[in-house]
Order: structure tokens, then sequence, then C-alpha cells
């Protein structure tokens, strides 16, 4: 599970974002119209001590 703001929500389900989780850790997957190969990205700036 992971925390977002209503606009974040509201983005993740009406442009194809999905979220998988890694080690508690939140990625991000954009639509293959953001990036064709579909890599996972995570946000860091939250994230002490976690590389």
């Amino acid at each position: 599970m992971t925390l977002l703001c209503r606009f974040h929500h509201t983005t993740i389900h009406q442009q194809d974002w999905e979220i998988i989780m890694q080690d508690g850790i939140p990625y991000y997957i954009p639509p293959a119209w953001i990036d064709p190969a579909r890599k996972a990205i995570r946000n860091t700036m939250h994230h002490v001590g976690v590389a």
C-alpha cells in the first residue's frame, strides 16, 4: 500500500500507471505512451538511507 494525494490517485487510474511493491518500497510503472519499456521507477526524495 502507498499513500497518494487525491490528484495522483486519480492520475494513476486515469492514465494506466501501475504500482508494485518491492521490499516495502513502491515502484511506479508508467504507461507505454510515457515509457514504451514501462521501466519501474521510484521516488527517492522521501527514502532516507535507502538506495
